[in-house]
């Protein structure tokens, strides 16, 4: 029998973790662990991290589990990215994948939480995250404003001249500019301009243009009325 005594209320702990419960030699604590997995008492998130099934199962919220856990796959980390965008409807249909930024290497995980997805960005822009609980523990998830920045960042092929990229922003990237408000973009402005990167610039200067037009629509109503 496989006993984990505090462990089993944690939502993971690690290969060193078991070793200050269990007591055991490397050897007997890799075989103690080969004997959980094979009996579903422990579940194996990545290599060295582990849930317990009685925890798995006990806990009502899995995706507030999930996205916990994907700070504790590749740290450090937040949630970003589509994930988030879809999380404040600004892309339709549901997560297919939890999307993080690091700042180590682009990364793929899965488990049976699901497919966790990880994208570098440099340290300078590792930032424009808020802090998020479970159980107790804390866990960082992206602003809205920051979401987009990165998944516009982050996207390939999106530069060339501006009839294009507003084509790309305005039809085919199928983002929902109606949840993204003006003070969100009063957010976005100053990631653009921390970055530096003159293709932020030029999509910061479609997106100026489309909130001007905005409120010039609402100016012209209200003086219509």
């Amino acid at each position: 029998m496989l006993f984990l005594g505090t462990l089993e209320n944690l939502p993971c702990f690690t290969k060193t973790d078991l070793l200050s419960t269990l007591l055991k030699s490397k050897y007997a604590l890799d075989a103690s662990i080969k004997r959980g997995l094979g009996s579903r008492k422990l579940l194996q998130l990545k290599k060295g991290l582990y849930m317990t099934s009685k925890f798995y199962f006990a806990e009502p919220d899995k995706i507030r589990l999930a996205e916990f856990v994907s700070s504790k796959i590749c740290n450090p980390s937040y949630l970003s990215l589509e994930y988030v965008l879809k999380k404040h409807d600004l892309l339709n249909g549901l997560p297919d994948s939890i999307t993080c930024i690091t700042t180590k290497t682009t990364r793929l995980f899965r488990n049976f939480l699901g497919v966790f997805q990880y994208s570098n960005v440099k340290p300078l822009l590792f930032f424009g995250f808020e802090k998020a609980s479970f159980n107790g523990c804390e866990y960082q998830i992206a602003t809205k404003a920051k979401a987009l920045f990165d998944y516009l960042y982050l996207r390939r092929g999106l530069r060339g001249k501006m009839k294009y990229l507003k084509q790309q922003l305005f039809e085919n990237l199928g983002i929902d500019w109606a949840n993204f408000y003006k003070q969100d973009f009063e957010e976005f402005d100053q990631y653009v301009w921390k970055s530096n990167s003159k293709k932020m610039m030029k999509i910061w200067r479609i997106i100026n243009e489309y909130f001007a037009a905005k409120d010039f629509d609402k100016w012209a109503k209200d003086l219509l009325r």
